[in-house]
């Protein structure tokens, strides 16, 4: 189907639905037609009607009276029948016509789109039944010399799905849209249709777009994945932003075809990052919640419609069933009897309850569908080598429930969530099939042929169900949270929400028995109300999905570890040696230049910043540091690889291509406040992908430095110590620094700043390092509780598993099921709360501390000569920015002010300016000295 620009907000034309008698759209065409035909073939053969049979089927409770009105009648009925049969046949031709020309239109739109990537798509094919998959290197490479990139490469494409049928149109209450608070007047969602009605499209009614003119090889990922549309290209704003969808002032299908295609299909996930693990088990995948992105009540039509966005985050049961069993459940859903079944899945799912699913189906959301290179054949043919069901690396309904002492809902009909952290990230796990050479292949990244071009390939699947409301609706099993769940405060009023559904049919799908399977809980979320015992899944020809995703090398081939790794006759060979690279780490998400949140000003001293910082941080003792660089959602003209490199050594820094922008950059306090999602999926990436590698690990900006204090001259034995006592969250009070004034030097170009015989403002003297300029602090160790607020922290890799800028939103304790706490002998309540010994503020004077150095601009400091006078009563918003450090730290002696009348105002850290600052000058004037080394030498 083209991918050509409809009018704005209009759906593409669609196969009009029959209604089902109780108000549901039911699978049309198949199950109307035949019932038509039925009614044709009976009537045009009298000799199988009686009068019985006319009297209960069409003149029931009619009384005939004179022989001529029963010859009319039956005449009546006879010519209706024909006339039935006759339109039967004629639509029956007229329908293979449209097929054929919809077939045809589709090819030629193919072709088409193929064309721009250089190549027809390749079908694929399964392995014979009992063959393993090989893999050759010498033959990939040869394939690739022999027949080019474009008879290998397959491009990425997303297959969009019309909206599921889940609830009844017109019946949501959306709440009160002016009530912030995320909890209060939500609304109620809207009435079910039980059991799920099945989704009966057929592969004419996806949507495809295609992206292999953006990402081309395995060298473009994370940066080119389609997560919006690039620099210069964006049609909306991410800041004062009140363009919608619903209004049509944005285009999803145009938005699809040049940016991402999650608004136009929200079941598909919003993929940041994707790569194996070191095994070449498990396909790792970083995505963000779009939902998140805007929060205003403008916008509330697209929030509602990002609903999906949430409940891919709520795993389903799903059962394995073979065609057969999938045909007679399900008959109305699409098949093709004339299709190859080797270009089609041979398995198919049903959604069934815990007690009945699959052992790796229990807790998932998506069908990973396999495919790789067959570089035996000439040309390489594309295989189906294996489906998974995809796995979480926790349960985030379980997260939810165990958040909060009273009710609690991963969304929210008024759709204010935001508030709620730990849905920002999504992450998800697709197992990797064990065929023949298949894992050992990613493994060892021979899989990624030398120019990038990948042989292996993965297909997500979204299995599409209605969202779960509330806590009252979580779908566990008993050892996780115990036979009965336990709400205390129905803060909703939604109960359970088993009133508010509309029946599709009168089927009694179960007896309630006193006696309930090991799997299946006493209360919560019921499967079988919700979903049948017949929900079969469509095909996966004729499901929305990502398609073809490429499977790239793991981040552990290139990075250096302690686990020896060997490749022969294409297996895996470790050490065995599990011991980690790294004891502390840190990722930075950065730009060459930026806007602050609502663009208030424009920073371009990154790169003298970001030099600095990375020195300070490798001399208190990270080991690493990893750059995330998003230098391209800004510019097209710069990045931070010249400054990095080669400054910086390959074992000391890493720089990741990062150019999606922030979805949302409107200030904390606006009405529309939404997720800054390219700094937080940066983070969740970073996690995801280098934690494995190291002990503890942090994100920090370039103007947070941590410092060691007291006995300690370095940060790992800072994190050694905090180790041994039982700390895994060292957590680090922030409070804002200002520019010292004798760092700085007039400045006047500037509306604000007056004239160059009469500057009012100041900026920072050229040469001098950020944080000795920026070493006054406004409040004194031990810092106030307030400064909680924006507080960072350093984290042990293993027991955090999920970080959102200042807070660990997913931890160990957090995940510890019930059963688990009484194999331990330990208490375990719903509402969990991290202990003190385990998250850990720092001791600010003896231990370590967090120096903010933000930026003060030159316009923040003006008219400075009057504001900082002793004295001075500041209006609001007119405070001093220019720090006047108390000297030997003394707030209480009786000098208030310097000789020219200036106020002190802030507390210098000593052991920065005394021990660290020195030392770090050092490190880079070394570091100078190499590189006017290199330059000498045409290296640089």
């Amino acid at each position: 189907r083209s991918t050509s620009k409809n009018s704005p907000g209009i759906d593409p034309p669609v196969r009009v639905a029959h209604k089902h008698p109780l108000g549901e759209p039911a699978c049309p065409p198949r199950q109307a037609a035949s019932h038509i035909m039925g009614l044709a073939s009976a009537f045009s053969q009298p000799s199988r009607l009686n009068s019985q049979t006319v009297m209960k089927g069409v003149i029931s409770n009619t009384r005939l009276g004179f022989s001529w009105q029963k010859c009319l009648l039956w005449g009546s009925i006879v010519w209706v029948a024909l006339n039935f049969y006759l339109a039967e046949k004629l639509s029956h031709l007229a329908d293979s016509q449209v097929v054929d020309n919809k077939k045809r239109e589709t090819a030629e739109t193919v072709h088409s789109r193929a064309g721009q990537s250089g190549h027809l798509p390749s079908p694929s094919k399964s392995l014979p039944q009992g063959l393993h998959y090989r893999f050759d290197r010498k033959l990939a490479e040869d394939a690739l010399a022999a027949h080019g990139r474009d008879a290998i490469f397959q491009p990425l494409r997303a297959y969009t799905e019309k909206k599921l049928n889940d609830t009844v149109p017109g019946t949501i209450d959306k709440g009160n849209l002016n009530e912030k608070k995320p909890k209060v007047d939500v609304g109620r969602p809207a009435k079910f249709y039980v059991p799920l009605p099945l989704r009966c499209g057929s592969p004419e009614d996806l949507r495809m777009f295609e992206y292999g003119h953006r990402l081309r090889s395995c060298n473009d990922l994370p940066a080119q994945l389609p997560v919006d549309r690039g620099f210069r290209n964006h049609v909306s704003r991410n800041v004062n932003n009140r363009d919608t969808f619903s209004s049509g002032k944005l285009d999803v299908w145009d938005e699809a075809e040049k940016g991402c295609p999650v608004n136009a299909d929200p079941f598909l996930p919003w993929i940041h990052d994707m790569f194996p693990d070191d095994k070449g088990s498990v396909l790792h995948f970083i995505a963000q919640n779009k939902r998140r992105c805007n929060s205003g009540k403008i916008h509330w039509e697209d929030i509602h419609a990002l609903e999906p966005q949430v409940t891919i985050m709520q795993p389903v049961s799903v059962k394995r069933i073979d065609e057969t069993t999938a045909q007679h459940l399900a008959p109305e859903l699409w098949s093709n009897a004339d299709e190859n079944e080797a270009t089609s899945s041979s398995v198919r799912y049903r959604l069934a309850p815990h007690e009945e699913a699959d052992s790796d189906g229990m807790f998932t959301r998506f069908i990973c569908r396999f495919r790789a290179m067959d570089y035996t054949e000439s040309p390489p043919v594309l295989l189906n080598v294996g489906e998974t069901l995809s796995t979480y690396p926790y349960n985030y309904e379980f997260v939810n429930y165990r958040k909060d002492l009273g009710d609690l809902s991963m969304v929210t009909p008024k759709g204010k969530d935001n508030p709620m952290f730990w849905q920002s990230q999504l992450r998800f796990d697709c197992p990797v099939p064990e065929n023949g050479d298949l894992q050992s292949a990613i493994a060892s990244g021979d899989s990624v042929l030398s120019d990038g071009t990948p042989s292996v390939y993965v297909d997500v699947v979204p299995i599409r169900t209605a969202a779960r409301y509330g806590k009252r609706m979580s779908y566990f099993t008993p050892d996780m949270a115990g036979e009965s769940l336990e709400i205390k405060n129905d803060n909703f009023r939604w109960g359970d929400l088993t009133d508010n559904i509309v029946r599709t049919n009168n089927e009694s799908i179960r007896n309630n028995d006193i006696k309930h399977p090991p799997h299946q809980m006493k209360n919560g979320f019921d499967p079988w109300l919700f979903w049948g015992n017949k929900h079969v899944l469509p095909r996966i020809e004729a499901s929305g999905r990502w398609e073809n995703l490429p499977v790239c090398s793991s981040p552990g081939v290139s990075h250096d570890t302690t686990e020896d790794v060997a490749t022969t006759n294409n297996q895996v060979v470790r050490s065995g040696n599990n011991e980690k690279k790294h004891k502390l780490i840190a990722c930075l998400w950065a730009s060459a230049s930026f806007t602050t949140r609502g663009n208030a000003q424009a920073v371009s001293d990154t790169t003298t910043r970001l030099v600095e910082w990375i020195e300070f941080h490798l001399l208190v003792g990270f080991d690493h540091i990893y750059v995330y660089d998003n230098s391209g959602a800004h510019t097209d003209e710069t990045s931070l690889e010249p400054t990095l490199f080669p400054r910086f050594l390959d074992s000391e820094v890493t720089r990741i291509d990062w150019p999606c922008r922030v979805c949302n950059n409107n200030i904390p306090a606006h009405e529309n406040t939404g997720e800054r999602s390219s700094q937080y999926a940066a983070e969740n990436s970073c996690r995801a992908r280098y934690g494995p590698y190291t002990e503890w690990m942090a994100s920090f900006d370039t103007d947070e430095y941590l410092i060691p204090m007291g006995k300690y001259n370095g940060m790992r034995d800072v994190v050694d110590d905090a180790a041994k006592s039982g700390t895994q969250i060292l957590t680090f009070k922030s409070t804002r620094a200002i520019p010292i004034q004798s760092y700085m030097e007039p400045f006047h170009e500037h509306r604000d700043c007056g004239t160059k015989s009469e500057p009012k403002c100041l900026s920072v003297r050229e040469g001098s390092l950020f944080a000795e300029v920026y070493n006054c602090d406004f409040e004194k160790p031990p810092k106030p509780g307030w400064a909680e607020r924006a507080k960072k922290q350093l984290y042990r890799s293993d027991y955090v598993f999920a970080h959102y800028v200042h807070y660990a939103t997913v931890t160990g304790g957090l995940l510890r099921t019930k059963e688990e706490a009484k194999k331990l002998n330990k208490d375990w309540h719903m509402h969990f709360r991290e202990s003190r010994t385990t998250d850990m503020f720092t001791d600010e004077i003896n231990q370590a501390v967090m120096l903010h150095s933000k930026t003060t601009v030159p316009e923040y400091t003006t008219e400075w000569t009057t504001r900082c006078k002793a004295g001075y009563k500041p209006a609001h918003g007119q405070n001093c920015r220019v720090g006047f450090p108390w000297p030997q730290n003394n707030e209480k002696s009786l000098d208030k002010a310097t000789p020219a009348g200036f106020g002190y105002n802030c507390f210098a850290n000593e052991k920065l300016a005394d021990f660290w600052i020195p030392k770090l000058r050092n490190a880079m004037e070394k570091r100078n000295v190499r590189i006017e080394h290199l330059r000498n030498m045409n290296m640089y």
